[in-house]
């Protein structure tokens, strides 16, 4: 059971990774500039995949958090209900 769990939050994280990624991953075909005051180009597309990665973490992290919180709700109104 506990195999189980764990793929599925793998498989959770991998989905919001994606999700995240897509979007980085679609403008590398069509990289953004932004012309500078002194004609030179700055190049975005190592700004998405920080903004990708960074966003991926923290929604990897939350969801974790928040899986661990239910979890543990769970067992302890488990554990009251034993000791009635």
């Amino acid at each position: 059971m506990k195999f189980i769990k764990r793929m599925l939050m793998t498989a959770i994280g991998i989905y919001i990774f994606i999700q995240l990624s897509a979007p980085i991953i679609a403008s590398a075909h069509h990289p953004y500039t932004l012309t500078a005051k002194a004609g030179s180009s700055v190049n975005m597309i190592p700004f998405y995949w920080m903004v990708g990665i960074v966003g991926g973490s923290i929604a990897i992290t939350l969801s974790y958090v928040g899986w661990k919180k239910y979890k543990g709700e769970k067992k302890k109104e488990t554990e009251d209900d034993s000791n009635n």
